[in-house]
């Protein structure tokens, strides 16, 4: 990944790397909180982040290799009133998913300092056939990426 050394788009100041700490973001009942992101920042504390790609690069990290829920996701039906049903046996799933998975990963990217992500998605549990499940997969990629803009704007880091 190439590093972006052009000055501040705000006060025109030199910009160098920074690491911060953590940020979080949530939508959709998934949480995702991200430590050790690197970013360029200036003197007066302007972000932005390292490479104009890195949020894709990021969540191409995040996505790839093995299955990022380790259960299967539910499906989703209905046209106007959209509801979770089981996979395994089609009933109806409680609306309110009281527990989490929680998935860890670190992510290497070419050129930078690896990054710890943590993911929790909300985990529905059939009451008619006990199966485990969590959001469905059109879902699941929709709150990542919502999730990790609503972090990267906590942190007030700009995509530019």
């Amino acid at each position: 990944m190439r590093i972006n050394t052009m000055r501040c788009r705000e006060c025109h100041g030199e910009m160098a790397p920074r690491t911060l700490d953590s940020m979080a973001g949530e939508d959709t009942g998934l949480r995702m909180q991200i430590d050790g992101m690197p970013v360029m920042a200036c003197a007066k504390n302007h972000k932005r982040f390292v490479a104009p790609n890195f949020a894709v690069k990021m969540m191409q990290a995040l996505v790839e290799g093995d299955p990022l829920v380790p259960v299967d996701g539910a499906k989703q039906k209905g046209l106007l009133r959209k509801r979770f049903v089981c996979p395994g046996c089609d009933t109806d799933l409680d609306d309110s998913a009281g527990e989490h998975v929680e998935v860890k990963r670190t992510l290497e990217l070419e050129g930078i300092e690896a990054i710890g992500v943590r993911v929790e998605v909300p985990k529905f549990r059939c009451a008619s056939c006990g199966k485990e499940c969590a959001l469905p997969a059109s879902l699941l990629g929709n709150a990542l990426m919502k999730a990790s803009s609503q972090a990267f704007r906590s942190a007030e880091v700009s995509p530019i």
